[in-house]
């Protein structure tokens, strides 16, 4: 089933793969503390379409989140500088 919304692809999912370079992580164990399989963390880092179904969706935002607030990673959007990945500032 496709998400009839049609929501957003953010972050797109090679800045998953960058961002968990970042924090010097493996598929596994990011997938251990997002609580999804290795798997799903794979087919979402290899993901290259445009629109993602909503199962994908939610594997993407549990991603995000772990990256976030377990692992301090900033996601970028487009400025003057692109898309990417840092660590969050302290403060």
């Amino acid at each position: 089933m496709v998400n009839e919304a049609k929501d957003v692809i953010w972050p797109a999912p090679s800045l998953i793969r960058a961002a968990r370079a970042l924090a010097g992580i493996d598929q596994s164990e990011l997938a251990s503390v997002a609580g999804v399989s290795r798997k799903a963390v794979v087919t979402l880092e290899n993901d290259s379409g445009t629109e993602m179904d909503y199962r994908r969706l939610e594997v993407l935002r549990k991603v995000q989140a772990a990256l976030e607030m377990e692992f301090g990673i900033e996601f970028l959007h487009r400025g003057r500088a692109g898309m990417g990945v840092r660590f969050r500032s302290p403060g």
